[in-house]
Formats: C-alpha cells, structure tokens, sequence
C-alpha cells in the first residue's frame, strides 16, 4: 500500500510544547506499552483487531503507523478497516457505520496485525471531511502526535490549538460510549477521566480491550464515537503450549496425590 508519512516539525512556536515534545521522543525505550504513549512490544506479537462501529459525517479508516529515524518520522504501513461512504444511511443513529455497509477491508471483519518487537508504533484514524482526500486529517493513538508539532504533507491537518496535555484522540481499556447522549465520556463513565484510558496492560491485552477515537470532528468534541474497534493479543504457540502442560503437569500431581492418599487409607 502507499505510505503516507508524518514528520515532527524542527521548529516550534511554544516553547513548552517543544520541551515536552523533545523529552517524551527522547525519554527511555519502554519494553511494553500499548496506548496513548505509543505501541510497543518485546516480541513479535500479533493482535486481532475487531471493528465495533463508526459514528460521524467523516468517511475515515483505521491504518497502522510505524516510527523511523527515533521516532521523529512515522509511516502508514497497513490499513486495518475503511470507511467506503461516511454512514450506512445518512446522519441517521449518529452518522452510523456497520462493518459490511460503510465500512470494509479485505474481506474480515477481524484484522490480524503482527507488531514487531522494540519497534514503536501508533494507531492512525484518517479522515475524508469531505474534499474526496482519504488522507485529509488525522487522529493519533499516541497523545504526541496530535499537537502541532507534527506535519503531514499535502494534508489539511491542522490542530495549532493543541496542547499536549489535552490532545488524547483514543481511548483504551474497558469504558462506556453512550451514542445518545451528548454527556461528557468522563460523566458517562462514572467520573473517570480520560487519563484513567490512556494504556493496558499486557494481561488485559491478551483478555481483549476496547479502543475509540474522536475524529476531530465538531469542533473536536471528544466524545469518542467516531470510530471504535476491539483489540486482543494473540498468545504465542508456545506460550499455549506452556500452559496446557502446566496444566497437565498440575493435574498429574494432583491424581498422584489422590493415589497417595487412597493407599495410605487402605492401611
């Protein structure tokens, strides 16, 4: 597939937003992490991607990113679901989009995805407003990309209003989207805030998790129901194999220990 490439910008003019900027690309690699810091794993480790629903005028797709050059450039490397038209019937229930009507890919409704390992990576929701550009504007998994301190070539993106404690597009873990409501994502989920789904763990990864974006859309509502998916690692082979002859291996100690038992009764 064609590339599309986000480059950091070498100029700034605020001063802190450069100076966190700077220190979060020049901050230690993390073994694992997976959410709003970025995509990172150990080892090569695949995740099935479900697509939910999407919401919003917006005709957007779902695509992969991955960084070069520490982490200063990032490029599309793999589409994960698209939007062919912006809903499956008009504004009606929110702009909906079903996977099979709006939305497509290459033929599953589930994308298997391999990450490889010390590599960093990000989710990137891009989006048609309407120009017939697939690659108009764009909503990162990874808070630092959403500032203006990043540029995106012959694209309309534009977010100069960013701070970067405020640019979080997705969130992740297990929350609520109420469609019906214009309630605040903090209100309908009990008061949580948006930090409190900025990252999984590896065990909630392998137990499966949800991922929404806001698109930037409607004055940047942050709402995040513009485009949800569900993620869940895919345990290596020997991994599984690991725990089914744990499990073996449980369960013969455990019948040898009823024989034990068994004979010591019949004394």
């Amino acid at each position: 597939m064609t590339t599309f490439t986000l480059v950091k910008k070498t100029s700034f003019t605020v001063a802190s937003l450069a100076t966190t900027i700077l220190l979060g690309i020049g901050a230690p690699a993390q073994a694992f992490m997976f959410g709003t810091s970025g995509i990172q794993f150990d080892q090569d480790t695949t995740v099935n991607f479900t697509f939910d629903q999407s919401h919003g005028a917006y005709q957007s797709s779902l695509r992969v990113a991955q960084a070069q050059s520490g982490n200063t450039v990032y490029s599309n490397i793999a589409s994960l679901f698209s939007e062919v038209k912006p809903s499956d019937n008009g504004s009606a229930n929110e702009w909906k989009g079903t996977f099979g009507n709006a939305v497509t890919s290459n033929g599953s409704i589930d994308q298997n995805f391999t990450f490889v390992k010390d590599q960093v990576y990000a989710l990137l929701l891009w989006s048609d407003l309407g120009s017939g550009n697939p690659l108009e504007q764009y909503a990162s998994s990874s808070t630092f990309m959403n500032s203006s301190a990043w540029f995106a070539a012959a694209s309309q993106f534009r977010r100069s209003d960013c701070l970067v404690a405020g640019c979080q597009q997705a969130v992740f873990g297990d929350f609520s989207l109420n469609y019906n409501s214009t309630a605040p994502f903090s209100a309908v989920n009990g008061g949580r805030s948006l930090e409190q789904f900025s990252s999984v763990t590896m065990a909630q990864l392998l137990q499966g998790i949800k991922i929404s974006f806001d698109d930037g859309g409607n004055g940047n509502d942050v709402d995040f129901q513009d485009f949800s998916v569900t993620a869940q690692a895919v345990p290596e082979p020997i991994s599984v194999l690991g725990t089914i002859l744990g499990i073996g291996a449980l369960g013969a100690a455990r019948a040898k220990k009823n024989i034990t038992s068994q004979r010591k009764n019949d004394f």
